[in-house]
């Protein structure tokens, strides 16, 4: 409310409900009605119970509607429950990842579910919480199951909220250097690895494949450990054990 009532006419605004993320044209608070309805430019009104989050954006962005993403085990795994509408509405947009986008994209399709889950009954406790906050029709949500793309949320020119950018490993000449808000870089494949020595972010994760014969991405981080790198314990500095079938080596050099 104390935003809405700040808000000029025409302002842009991302709206974060039950079921939807909404970029659009504020047009007015209706304040006479019971509850109180949110007026947007493209026909749209929307009841403030229903309302998550709302942000005031100050870039330049098309009106768009989309689904509200969920993160569902991943996100929970990662404590996101209590702060994703917020994070939905104010996204980071700090993460990117480069690799071969047509693989990248097919694997951000992958679907994740914790072990030991039950899928149906966290499915229909999904639906059991929906019918109980929704005073219409009971929907479903499957907060068991989140694919890879609801939790990192690529940009895409159709989107109403992201989290990531994805480059092509192939042309990021073309996009050097990279955005200075970028707080984490992803190098996914050797063809990614050989740009590392241009990439200035505070954290930058390469990923080997051990599968392909060549070994120069390899050899170019390990030159880089050894004459610039400070170690680093995965375990007793970052907190984290890989799993198995996964070798991990972290070191920090100086930008």
């Amino acid at each position: 409310m104390e935003i809405l009532r700040e808000t000029v006419p025409g302002a842009l605004v991302r709206v974060v409900t039950e079921h939807k993320v909404i970029v659009d044209r504020f047009v007015a608070l209706n304040e006479s009605t019971t509850p109180h309805r949110l007026c947007l430019a493209n026909f749209s009104q929307w009841q403030l119970t229903h309302v998550r989050e709302l942000r005031v954006l100050n870039g330049p962005q098309e009106p768009v509607t989309t689904a509200r993403p969920h993160a569902g085990a991943l996100g929970r795994m990662a404590h996101l429950q209590q702060t994703w509408s917020s994070r939905l509405a104010s996204p980071a947009a700090d993460l990117a990842i480069v690799g071969t986008l047509a693989w990248l994209r097919e694997e951000l399709g992958a679907f994740l579910c914790a072990e030991g889950e039950d899928p149906d009954r966290t499915t229909k406790l999904a639906y059991d919480l929906a019918k109980a906050s929704a005073k219409h029709k009971p929907y479903r949500v499957d907060v068991g199951h989140g694919s890879l793309a609801d939790v990192i949320l690529p940009k895409d020119t159709k989107v109403s909220t992201w989290f990531t950018r994805l480059y092509p490993s192939s042309r990021l000449e073309d996009q050097l250097p990279l955005p200075k808000d970028l707080t984490a870089v992803v190098l996914d494949g050797s063809s990614a690895i050989k740009h590392l020595a241009e990439i200035e972010a505070p954290v930058v994760i390469c990923i080997l494949d051990r599968s392909v014969a060549d070994e120069v991405a390899a050899e170019l981080i390990v030159q880089l450990r050894n004459t610039r790198g400070e170690p680093v314990a995965t375990r007793e500095d970052l907190g984290w054990s890989q799993p198995a079938g996964i070798e991990a080596l972290a070191f920090t050099v100086a930008l």
